[in-house]
């Protein structure tokens, strides 16, 4: 899947975290569900607008789903929404916290890895997909891969990032 589309943002210590630029093909059936709407959404267009969306076709994608507000060009963001599924496996409820706020705490590194993700949909309009354990939290058996896809309400600028996460348990805890 990461083929020469893919950067390397700052990693965390560690080994699982994997990021691609619009990959050709992904994996995680949700997440190439949430993809092919978006894609769906463009209507030869470079982004969709968060008005195209219809909330009722969104429904299959709202326990996963995420809407992100990018803030001052993209210095910082705002979780605007974050899917049940997801408060669940985060083990908190970031909706309506900036980036630096829901953050503050975490590993500078992961919060630095995720940034980057966030800031390279914001800054040049393209899908993004990542694939990380979840140490942050405390779970490092579960990963998490997730589509970041940019909205944009003038067609220019990137306001919004719109995606899903999919989550996978392992077998057994890494060591």
């Amino acid at each position: 899947m990461i083929g020469p589309d893919s950067f390397t943002p700052p990693r965390p210590a560690g080994t699982g975290y994997r990021v691609a630029v619009d990959p050709p093909t992904i994996d995680e059936p949700l997440l190439r569900a949430v993809r092919e709407y978006w894609h769906s959404k463009r209507r030869g267009r470079r982004m969709p607008a968060r008005a195209d969306m219809d909330v009722l076709e969104l429904r299959p994608f709202m326990g996963s789903m995420f809407l992100i507000d990018v803030l001052d060009g993209g210095t910082d963001f705002r979780f605007r929404l974050i899917g049940t599924l997801l408060v669940e496996r985060f083990g908190r409820d970031s909706t309506g916290k900036t980036f630096a706020e829901a953050y503050r705490d975490a590993d500078p590194a992961t919060a630095d890895w995720l940034r980057a993700i966030y800031r390279r949909v914001a800054a040049e309009a393209v899908p993004v997909w990542s694939r990380a354990p979840l140490d942050q939290v405390g779970r490092d058996f579960v990963v998490s891969a997730a589509i970041h896809l940019p909205l944009s309400a003038d067609g220019e600028r990137v306001d919004m990032i719109f995606g899903a996460s999919a989550f996978t348990t392992l077998r057994q805890r890494p060591r």
